[in-house]
């Protein structure tokens, strides 16, 4: 069988992770990469048109020429995982927000703005929220703007860094210092902890939790944004409050890595062998 996987990294198969993914992989399939971080989207679909579909693609890129490519290969019939629309909808903080308020996942309150010049709109929002505030990129990206501002002045000083770029103001909800870090791979979580990248000394490590110790609504929360969003592959983000309040949804990424993730690589090859099966019998 074939499988693609397509990404904007050429650093990917040395991951330790996703690397020893793909060197399993091969042993038994037919492994190819479509790296598209010099491609437009239109030279990405012409470099794959002229190819037989993949029997699945792995979308691990998020860049749009990637995201383009995923969407002409499944009008062409291809699997592709996790489809365009659930990677779309977690690229798009706006569409995120969105789909979550609706499903009623607790997450914080969020407000769009298309510019830094849509003053109108900003200095209405301003007047009506408490700082501080998360501010954020509308679209996530590499080196996207993530901050806590405190201020109206401190707003201000990032307009002009980032005036071309529509972003969203979030609620600033206190945590108890930690960010619970969820990855889930065809519905089998594994969780760690991670002290809180505001503050700017903390250390990065995880802190894995044994699964069993997860609390019930932490699961059922992380399976049904799953569900909600029609992913297979994803890492979700979550704050318990200060006052031991939660789980609230600050984050939902798309095929993250799985760096550090004991038993990763493993699932992974599982879930797409067994999708390598379905997609056989199918055909």
């Amino acid at each position: 069988m074939d499988v693609c996987l397509i990404l904007d990294n050429p650093e990917t198969p040395r991951h330790p992770v996703l690397g020893t993914m793909l060197q399993q992989l091969s042993a038994r399939h037919i492994v190819r990469l479509l790296d598209v971080h010099r491609l437009t989207g239109d030279e990405a679909i012409a470099r794959e048109q002229v190819r037989p579909l993949s029997d699945i693609y792995l979308l691990k890129s998020h860049t749009l020429q990637a995201l383009e490519v995923a969407l002409h290969l499944e009008q062409r019939g291809a699997l592709v995982v996790n489809s365009w629309a659930s990677s779309s909808a977690c690229q798009d903080r706006v569409l995120m927000a969105q789909r979550m308020t609706e499903a009623r996942l607790p997450c914080p309150r969020t407000w769009s703005f298309h510019s830094w010049g849509d003053v109108r709109g900003l200095d209405r929002a301003i007047s009506t929220l408490r700082f501080p505030l998360m501010i954020k990129s509308r679209y996530s990206h590499r080196g996207d703007l993530v901050a806590k501002v405190h201020d109206v002045e401190q707003l201000q000083a990032l307009a002009g860094q980032w005036r071309h770029e529509p972003f969203i103001l979030q609620e600033f909800v206190r945590g108890d210092g930690w960010d619970i870090k969820l990855w889930v791979i065809d519905r089998q979580i594994f969780a760690a902890r991670r002290r809180t990248p505001l503050d700017a000394n903390a250390p990065q490590e995880d802190v894995p939790m044994p699964i069993e110790t997860l609390p019930s609504d932490w699961r059922s929360v992380t399976l049904e944004i799953g569900r909600v969003f029609d992913l297979r592959l994803y890492g979700v983000d979550l704050l318990v409050t200060e006052q031991g309040q939660g789980p609230l949804v600050v984050d939902v990424n798309s095929f993250p890595g799985y760096r550090g993730v004991a038993g990763a690589a493993s699932a992974l090859i599982a879930l797409i062998e067994r999708l390598l099966e379905e997609r056989q019998v199918t055909v």
